[in-house]
């Protein structure tokens, strides 16, 4: 295997074999070739990346002897030192043990000497945001007015915490994390030239443990290696590092589905007991929680997971037992216990809690939990949840004007009235042309918000509580003002927040009795609440040309609104144990 790891042995010595940095080599090729290398670079992104690989590449570029070139050419002297770490024109820093202001002062005032032999000197900072601030500005004035022969390349992985001085006067390079496809290709190139088999299930554990980081990867592939020799299987991989296997996930899964504490608790009791280290299972769970999540929301998830038939639909049989909030409560659950478990005294405790909260939304009071337990409500009722965006929405019923004036004669004699009809559904076919936006005025809106209200329940019945208690106040210039009562402030706030979802629904109902999509204004009412759509007057008002007396309105019974907070008493059988007021 030789002297140094596999990581050291493969570390690139060209811009060519830096992995999945294109973006980064190709501008600096370009800029070595001008002779334009900017006199201070940044470089930032996460670990393992290739940051100090590339800067290391990016020296011996500058006093290759073939300078200047696209490529260092590895063999003059210059290119030797310094892929062998003895070239005196290379200085490499560790400002997290050197970042003292003491240190950068030394620096500071060894920049001014010239290089040893080669054109240029090169300062690689490691780490730079661990420099102190005095540190930091001590090297201002050098970074601003540095000597001719001297570059710098600062290394970082928190570019926010480098002083922003520092890095206006840097030209910076964005790092990413590298796909696993371009991992797993450099996997396959070590094990080929180390005379490895590896199975291919093992290349995609190993890639999906590294997190984008080559340096990671090469170090996991190096321990497989030892463990299992020349050849290295999908089971040695899960036995060394612990890999949750498929069956445990979807068992987990399905526990929390049923609501089932008790065999929640079973199940962490079995999963200690078999040595999972239960970081690593809560990673894993996330990634499968992940997995459901993208299959609700996307047409065509298996462009994205890339998983076999059979292991996709039994995610989207896991996937259809949760409601989106649901689901999005479970995992915000898992990936905050997979952070808290770092600093957890009793990590199966840690662990225990987090899978009653993940299974019981009832013990953890949230906004999250609270929308969890709504959407299992909606499905026990057969409401069926919002189409995702992308896939169209089945087309309601249309309905038609709210209230028609009963005719003085009998019905038969009686002529067409002008008035709205009934609410009536309409026949599956063609629809009905929908009013123009001109014919629409408030005092249509109000007389038909009950069977807009009916139309939003339909859509989405949480949309339908948040609005129970506003009233129509003012319709002008293609905006609609809903009044809420003081008291309703919560509600107000709550429709108002961008993505929110509450106002589409309202906007499509409108729109299906009206034929119009208005721009929705929520505001609130003065001491007293706006007064309902109950109050609002059963008479129309007298028209031009035309007698009171040609039609006598039909007195109309609209029952109150239930108030939300008795919807949620009565759903949840719950009590209200003290009352606020802002």
């Amino acid at each position: 295997m030789g002297q140094f790891s596999l990581y050291r042995r493969y570390r690139p010595q060209t811009f060519g074999d830096v992995v999945g940095q294109g973006h980064v080599t190709k501008t600096l090729q370009n800029a070595l070739v001008e002779d334009r290398v900017a006199h201070a670079c940044l470089f930032s992104g996460p670990r393992g990346t290739g940051k100090t690989s590339t800067a290391r590449i990016l020296a011996k570029a500058l006093n290759c002897e073939r300078a200047p070139t696209r490529e260092p050419c590895n063999e003059c002297a210059s290119c030797r030192d310094i892929t062998e770490g003895s070239s005196l024109d290379v200085i490499e820093i560790d400002a997290a043990t050197h970042g003292s202001v003491d240190d950068a002062r030394d620096l500071r005032d060894k920049v001014a000497y010239a290089s040893a032999g080669g054109r240029w000197k090169v300062y690689i900072l490691d780490e730079c945001h661990m420099l102190t601030a005095a540190a930091n500005n001590a090297l201002l004035k050098v970074l601003e007015e540095p000597p001719s022969h001297v570059i710098f390349v600062f290394a970082t992985t928190e570019p926010s915490k480098v002083l922003q001085t520092v890095q206006d006067r840097c030209q910076r390079y964005e790092f990413r994390a590298l796909e696993a496809d371009a991992v797993a290709a450099r996997i396959l190139h070590v094990c080929a030239a180390e005379g490895v088999t590896i199975e291919e299930a093992a290349v995609s554990l190993l890639a999906a443990r590294a997190s984008g980081s080559m340096r990671d990867v090469l170090g996991l592939l190096e321990q497989a290696i030892m463990y299992s020799g020349n050849t290295v299987g999908a089971e040695d991989i899960a036995r060394l590092f612990g890999n949750v296997s498929d069956e445990v996930l979807f068992e987990a899964i399905d526990l929390i589905s049923e609501r089932d504490v008790g065999a929640c608790f079973a199940f962490t009791d079995r999963l200690i007991r078999s040595g999972q280290e239960p970081r690593e299972f809560l990673r894993a769970l996330v990634d499968q929680l992940r997995s459901l999540f993208l299959i609700q929301h996307t047409a065509a998830p298996q462009e994205i997971l890339d998983v076999a038939d059979d292991r996709l639909n039994r995610l989207r049989g896991q996937a259809n037992r949760f409601g989106p909030g649901e689901l999005l409560r479970i995992l915000d659950l898992a990936g905050e216990a997979h952070i808290q478990l770092r600093q957890a005294v009793d990590n199966r405790l840690a662990l225990e809690i987090a899978f009653a909260r993940m299974a019981r939304p009832d013990l953890h009071a949230s906004p999250a939990s609270m929308l969890a337990r709504i959407e299992r409500l909606e499905r026990m009722a057969g409401i069926e949840p919002e189409a995702p965006a992308g896939e169209p929405a089945a087309e309601p019923a249309r309905l038609q004007a709210v209230l028609r004036p009963a005719p003085k004669k009998a019905p038969a004699a009686a002529p067409p009235a002008p008035q709205p009809q009934p609410v009536v559904a309409a026949a599956p076919g063609p629809a009905p042309a929908p009013a123009g936006s001109g014919e629409v005025d408030i005092e249509r809106v109000q007389r038909a918000w009950p069977a807009v209200m009916e139309l939003v329940k339909k859509r989405k019945i949480t949309a339908h509580a948040m609005f129970l208690s506003a009233a129509p106040a003012e319709f002008a210039d293609g905006e609609l003002v809903l009044q809420f009562p003081p008291i309703n402030r919560f509600h107000r706030d709550k429709v108002s927040e961008p993505g929110s979802g509450y106002l589409s629904p309202l906007v499509e109902a409108i729109f299906e009795t009206f034929g119009v999509r208005p721009a929705i204004r929520c505001v609130l009412g003065q001491n007293e609440a706006p007064a309902s759509v109950s109050q609002a007057p059963t008479q129309a008002p007298a028209r031009q040309g035309r007698e009171e007396e040609d039609d006598e309105p039909v007195a109309v019974s609209i029952t109150p609104p239930k108030d939300p907070i008795d919807l949620i008493r009565e759903g949840f059988a719950a009590e209200i144990v003290e009352e606020t007021h802002h």
